[in-house]
């Protein structure tokens, strides 16, 4: 009976990312598109589960990959711990975002609904989930970590698209809240490198 559970529970994992292969592409080849045919009822249900998690899991392991491929000699728990760290600063700056940028809509006259505000989230940090996934791999691409930066641009689109802020305020809340995404982006990522440094000072 177990194992004819097996293969349903495969498939539907496979269905899953190649949704999620497909959306992606969509968003990333089509934005202005994408966002324009989000409407409530066509939203994730839950965008952290559908979306950024399938996305972020392999990013740790790309990120551990990494360190075992490209070290001449393997530390297991400097490798583990790294990947965990890309994980856990990425799941620390969609905590940390959704709130302040919830906080701000409301500011500027919107309605700060934090499903709504964590789906357009979710769907900016798509870009630099992506790039991650290439330099955990290949550290000699590091260069390509700029293309991560299409992600706010993504957030434009979707605030403008699916936001619901005051035509008079949109550019400001664009602008204000691509900025404080950049502070909260970098002193997270910064906060849980010294962590990282902590507990690996001799690799990190």
């Amino acid at each position: 009976m177990y194992f004819c559970n097996v293969k349903p529970a495969i498939m539907d994992f496979k269905q899953r990312y190649i949704s999620l292969f497909l959306d992606i592409k969509y968003l990333i080849l089509e934005p202005k598109k994408f966002w324009h045919h989000r409407k409530p009822d066509t939203l994730p249900a839950n965008a952290v589960t559908q979306v950024f998690l399938p996305l972020v899991v392999p990013v740790g392991l790309a990120v551990f990959l990494g360190e075992v491929i490209n070290r001449p000699e393997i530390l297991w728990s400097f490798a583990v711990f790294k990947g965990i760290r890309e994980m856990v600063s990425y799941s620390l700056q969609l905590l940390v975002a959704v709130p302040v940028l919830a906080v701000l809509l409301k500011n500027f006259g919107g309605t700060p609904n934090r499903k709504t505000v964590t789906v357009v989230l979710v769907y900016t940090l798509v870009p630099f989930l992506l790039v991650s996934l290439i330099t955990g791999i290949f550290h000699a691409l590091y260069i390509v970590s700029i293309a991560g930066l299409y992600g706010f641009y993504l957030f434009a689109l979707g605030a403008l698209d699916i936001l619901e802020i005051p035509t008079e305020n949109q550019s400001r809340y664009v602008i204000l809240a691509i900025l404080l995404m950049i502070l909260i982006f970098g002193l997270v990522n910064i906060l849980c490198w010294r962590l990282f440094h902590a507990f690996f000072p001799y690799g990190a």
